[in-house]
């Protein structure tokens, strides 16, 4: 029986709602839904498994009903154990090609990693054979991986690699459980979702795109200009705020790089279509006007969100007006916060990371005000890492020059079949993606999550 069905099971014996349980365990409605559904299975011996087999045991004990907490562990382990054993191999495949091409190890560094011999490995990732003992064989990755990359840098990587956060991987055991059910869990196709983006990237022209698009735009003029300091209120003060301190940047005569962080919720204001619509045209707005955005992203969002981000910026990176950057660490998992400045205006927000509604958002033009919120957008870009660096026709020269320096014999050049305008340099550290036309661009990524996918996709 799986897991979810025994579940199922307990929660009809005991007469318990799924609400009821939620309240008792502490774990969330849309937890518990998951775990009926069949879409998750708690970790074994994890705070969630021990909590659900102690709620379930309460409640049945509440209602003197005879059924024991041995028997709800032993039923829960077994199904548990039982899901692993019929995994998907190809599923498993899949993923253990992906961690492996992101600890850049090859066949040899595996299997001695592992203490098997290199064909075995490459006839296992060649889907021609199972492993014998699928536990033992999962016990040696996890063992591997948790002994060798148990600093904070080495646990990004993994992080990046397998979609969590670090602060999930913080203890040994929680660490291995997650890399072994990591590996027998069917995910989302990152290929396909590649693919797409990387083929958008490929038909895009930027010449269409300023002739069409950008050189249609027309910066307003506004006789109402906000003078002083004004703050705002939850959603929908959160998106007047960013509003009013981008109508002020287009009507100011400062010529100084804007600053842009915001690590937000994007749910909310994604709902509204006419505020997204009017946030893209206000970015450009923004580039047509000659201003350079020095743009730190959160990457601390699943990779289909991350790559819908990226898609939108895209564009605006081949005019060259933009550098983007990321923290490896997201600053407060307490607060998510808003930060923009440009030469004659700051926004300064915060919500609390359960609850946008509870959000605070200080636009302010004040000249005592301005000189802070500047020097902090400075300290800002010193903490933070370029996500990619952007090498524009004017600067092939350099670009030939950094890939000479970089090469150390491990670099490819690959030539994707299906993409006309491009092809790619991989490396361990880096990917780049050569756009030859509509100019020649080349965007050199740094940032391990997804240039792991990316490259997971171009070698396969």
């Amino acid at each position: 029986m799986k897991f979810n069905e025994e579940l199922k099971r307990y929660m009809d014996l005991i007469g318990c709602s799924a609400t009821e349980l939620s309240k008792e365990t502490g774990i969330s409605n849309a937890a518990i839904s998951r775990y009926l559904s069949g879409k998750r299975e708690p970790e074994l011996s994890s705070d969630y498994f021990t909590k659900l087999s102690d709620a379930l045991f309460k409640l049945a004990n509440e209602k003197s009903l005879n059924i024991k907490k041995s028997e709800i562990v032993n039923n829960f382990e077994e199904s548990i154990i039982a899901s692993k054993n019929s995994y998907d191999f190809e599923d498993f495949v899949g993923n253990f090609k992906q961690l492996q091409e992101g600890l850049g190890l090859s066949n040899v560094s595996m299997g001695k990693a592992l203490g098997y011999d290199a064909s075995y490995i490459s006839r296992i990732k060649k889907a021609e054979r199972k492993p014998f003992d699928i536990d033992d064989f999962l016990d040696r990755i996890s063992n591997y991986v948790v002994g060798n990359y148990s600093t904070s840098e080495k646990k990004r990587i993994i992080a990046g690699i397998i979609d969590c956060k670090p602060d999930e991987l913080k203890e040994s055991d929680r660490y291995k459980n997650k890399i072994n059910n990591w590996l027998l869990e069917r995910h989302t196709d990152y290929n396909e979702i590649i693919h797409g983006f990387l083929k958008k990237l490929d038909d895009f022209s930027i010449d269409d795109y300023i002739n069409e698009d950008f050189g249609k735009l027309k910066v307003p003029t506004s006789p109402i200009i906000l003078r002083g300091s004004k703050t705002y209120y939850g959603v929908e003060g959160r998106k007047a705020s960013e509003e009013e301190f981008i109508k002020i940047t287009f009507l100011s005569k400062s010529d100084e790089p804007i600053f842009f962080y915001n690590d937000l919720p994007m749910e909310k204001a994604a709902e509204d279509e006419k505020f997204k619509k009017r946030y893209v045209l206000a970015m450009s707005m923004l580039l047509k006007k000659g201003l350079h955005l020095n743009m730190i992203h959160n990457i601390d969002r699943p990779m289909t969100e991350m790559i819908m981000g990226m898609e939108g910026w895209f564009p605006m990176y081949m005019t060259g007006s933009i550098s983007p950057y990321y923290f490896p660490k997201k600053p407060s998992e307490m607060f998510c916060t808003s930060h923009m400045t440009s030469g004659s205006v700051a926004l300064s927000g915060e919500c609390l990371s359960n609850n946008q509604e509870r959000g605070r958002f200080y636009v302010t033009t004040k000249k005592e005000d301005l000189p802070y919120f500047k020097a902090k957008s400075k300290y800002m870009l010193k903490k933070a890492k370029p996500l990619m660096v952007i090498y524009t026709a004017d600067r092939e020269e350099e670009f030939q020059k950094f890939i000479e320096s970089e090469d150390d014999g491990t670099l490819k050049n690959i030539n994707g079949d299906v993409f006309k305008n491009m092809d790619f340099t991989v490396s361990r550290k880096w990917v780049a993606i050569n756009k030859k036309l509509s100019p020649e661009i080349h965007f050199v990524i740094y940032n391990e999550k997804l240039g792991n996918a990316i490259r997971t996709y171009l070698m396969g």
